[in-house]
């Protein structure tokens, strides 16, 4: 059927006036705007009346939604990528650094050990040592300090983060809800300028989180992070960022507080991405590894060279001392325990430094033992630095329980990774209390010189041995070894050895063994059979046919005749503490005495012991299995594994920031081409709609004379 137009000139010539002027209104609002950030060009799309003339008018965004998500993502991947890299590459730099090296000052110590060692009587040579020790110190407290600093730093950070993203939230939400009400309150109205603004805010949170987002029909958009979580909702409320930590308050955790109810969420920090992302990431991959590296290495030293330094004698003749003195760690207490006031303190258990992993511990109180002394039984969980469990080699959580600890001040008790615990609250404790404890974090920075004098390092032997000049044999002393040197009279302890503390060696009456003394003497009554005896002359035991000669009175211990090894001997855990090895053939006869080194201020063959430590495996590399050869390193090891795997990290980083650059400039290309304002096409357009505009108004002119015309020839 054929439509017929009923408009006028007039109608028609009006209606083509006002669709130019508005198409004029929307090239010239997008000229305006070409330099506006966020801003999206519009598009006015008309549609013809089918009584003639323009009909209703309706201006758009151009937008390709697709476009938009693409260049959102790969903003979020890029402010990631720089947020993480800008971190790492500040702490690349300083660990790399000759002046920050742990590396120049281990090896300058161990120089200035070696020249005292030479010559052990020189003390000035002795005081160069403690001059570079405390000098080595104070480079890893350094160390320690500047990554305090910058996890205080990272802590700032995360909050201000936090605060701007929750800005944006609540921005985001209150836009929806004006953009909500415009469209209801006029349907052929496109909310441009608060959809811009809205989507200009999106796009400020992708750099914080990863999103994702859900347009609506109303011309709303619903906000999620990737993750699943929602942070705009569609009844107009929202959900902000909660940052705490528990119990650890400087170690910041991510949660969602909603906003109309009491509900609070975890957020998983692993997959939140962003600036947000790259600052968990840095801190939980980066920061608290090292933190613990530098700290486990600091301990292991520490506690190797005071173990040796024990087992030695100084230049006073005095059994040696420690060198350095370790801290106490107070374990964190977790908000849900039955009082805020506990306490439970952990520290390295003196000579088991080596046995330390990099990993935190979470002890839990199982039962609490009424007694005298009261005591606890607990459960020891193994976390990484990021709270995660730490794994065994079948990729089990490693958690060990340990029944009977002693709760009471002063009384540390040994666990697990050579670690020893104390509960000084003694019955106060309840099931279920818990504890954080983080021997590595901080530890760097709080190791101290405890002597003060050269004459305190112990490079002498506190025993030696010698063969009576009477010998008839070639059999002459090889060597003596020293493995303990407690001295504990009145063996209140397992762990007491033979020396009495008083430059001598337990004789007659007082060992642990009622009669005799400790063993002193070697002697042959065939070549291949040798008494142990004490210094009264006494036969502790006999051996026959030994296999070799070394370590004899292990020999004498393990497979003694006669007399067997005195049982309280064995009760103790490393009785005498010392022991002698011979070389060549003895013959009937021959007498071999060990006796505390008096006057061996020449003597520096535990100061070799010393210095050797330095190429010797003491820190453990891997949590998953215990400490060994193969599962250690040295300190120059430890250190270079702490830098290189930092500089490996940075130099990934460098290269996804360089992708993600890449990534971002094709997406914002994409995205600009279709939304964003070509000064080219809107010269087009605009001189179009002018031509267009003039030819509706000539339109409406010559109807006008037409109309006068007519009016004229009814006159």
């Amino acid at each position: 059927m054929a439509i017929t137009r009923t408009a006028d000139l007039f109608s028609i010539a009006t209606s083509g006036v006002q669709a130019h002027n508005r198409l004029l209104q929307t090239t010239s609002h997008n000229i305006a705007n070409v330099n506006t950030e966020g801003y999206v060009r519009e598009r006015t799309n008309f549609v013809d009346e089918l009584s003639g003339g323009v009909g209703k008018g309706y201006t758009e965004r151009v937008l390709n939604v697709f476009a938009q998500n693409q260049f959102r993502r790969d903003t979020t991947k890029l402010a990631e990528a720089e947020t993480f890299y800008q971190r790492i590459f500040q702490m690349d730099n300083v660990l790399a650094s000759e002046s920050n090296s742990i590396s120049g000052s281990l090896s300058r110590y161990f120089a200035s050990l070696q020249t005292a060692i030479d010559e052990p009587s020189n003390v000035a040579a002795r005081n160069l040592v403690i001059g570079e020790a405390n000098s080595m110190l104070e480079r890893v407290s350094s160390l320690s300090r500047y990554m305090d600093v910058t996890e205080k730093e990272l802590n700032t950070e995360l909050e201000s983060v936090t605060r701007e993203a929750n800005d944006l939230i609540k921005s985001i939400a209150d836009l929806n809800t004006q953009i909500r009400e415009t469209r209801f309150s006029n349907a052929f109205e496109e909310p441009g300028a608060l959809k811009n603004q809205r989507d200009k805010a999106i796009m400020k949170l992708a750099e914080i989180a990863s999103i994702e987002t859900r347009n609506l029909d109303d011309g709303t958009t619903l906000v999620n992070l990737t993750s699943g979580q929602s942070l705009v909702l569609e009844s107009g409320r929202f959900n902000v960022f909660q940052v705490n930590g528990d119990p650890d308050i400087t170690r910041k955790t991510l949660s969602l507080v909603s906003a109309g109810k009491p509900t609070t969420v975890n957020v998983a920090q692993t997959t939140l991405g962003g600036k947000m992302g790259a600052l968990f990431a840095f801190r939980d991959q980066v920061l608290a590894p090292s933190q613990r590296q530098l700290g486990q290495m600091a301990l292991a030293f520490a506690d190797s060279m005071n173990e040796q330094n024990r087992l030695g004698m100084d230049l006073d003749g005095q059994l040696g001392a420690d060198i350095f003195q370790l801290p106490t760690t107070a374990g964190l207490n977790y908000a849900a325990n039955s009082s805020a006031t506990l306490r439970m303190n952990g520290r390295v258990e003196a000579g088991n430094a080596e046995q330390l992993s990099t990993s935190d511990y979470r002890v839990t109180i199982t039962a609490v033992n009424a007694g005298v002394p009261n005591s606890v039984d607990v459960t020891v969980d193994l976390l990484n630095p990021d709270g995660t469990p730490s794994l065994d080699v079948n990729g089990a959580p490693i958690t060990q329980n340990f029944a009977g600890l002693t709760a009471a001040s002063g009384t540390f008790a040994p666990i697990l990774d050579g670690l020893e615990l104390e509960f000084p609250d003694g019955a106060g404790y309840a099931v279920g209390d818990a504890f954080l404890l983080q021997p590595t974090r901080q530890s760097a920075g709080q190791i101290a010189t405890a002597i003060v004098r050269g004459e305190d390092l112990a490079f002498a032997s506190p025993i030696k041995g010698e063969g009576a000049i009477t010998n008839l044999g070639s059999a002459s002393v090889l060597s003596t070894s020293v493995t303990n040197t407690t001295v504990d009279n009145a063996f209140a302890t397992n762990q007491a050895s033979a020396f009495n503390g008083a430059g001598g060696i337990h004789g007659p009456g007082a060992s642990p063994v009622p009669g005799l003394g400790a063993p002193t003497q070697i002697v042959f009554t065939a070549s291949n059979v040798f008494e142990v005896r004490d210094s009264a002359g006494t036969v502790i035991t006999t051996v026959t046919n030994p296999p070799n000669l070394n370590n004899l009175l292990a020999q004498g211990q393990a497979s003694g005749a006669g007399p067997a090894w005195p049982a309280g001997f064995s009760a103790l855990t490393d009785y005498p503490g010392y022991d002698i090895s011979l070389k060549g053939v003895p013959k009937a006869g021959d007498t071999f005495t060990i006796s505390y080194n008096t006057n061996g201020v020449d003597d520096n063959r535990n100061g070799l012991e010393l210095a050797g430590l330095q190429d010797a495996n003491t820190i453990r590399r891997d949590v998953s299995t215990g400490f060994s050869n193969q599962n250690g390193t040295t300190f120059h090891g430890a250190y270079g594994n702490l830098v290189s795997s930092v500089g490996e990290k940075s130099a990934t980083a460098d290269i996804n920031v360089q992708a993600a650059t890449a990534m971002k400039t094709q997406s914002e290309d994409w995205f600009n081409s279709i939304s964003g304002v070509s000064l080219d096409e809107e010269a087009a357009n605009l001189v179009r709609f002018q031509q267009a505009y003039s030819a509706s108004a000539r339109i409406l002119s010559a109807a006008q004379n037409i109309f006068d015309t007519i009016l004229g020839v009814v006159r």
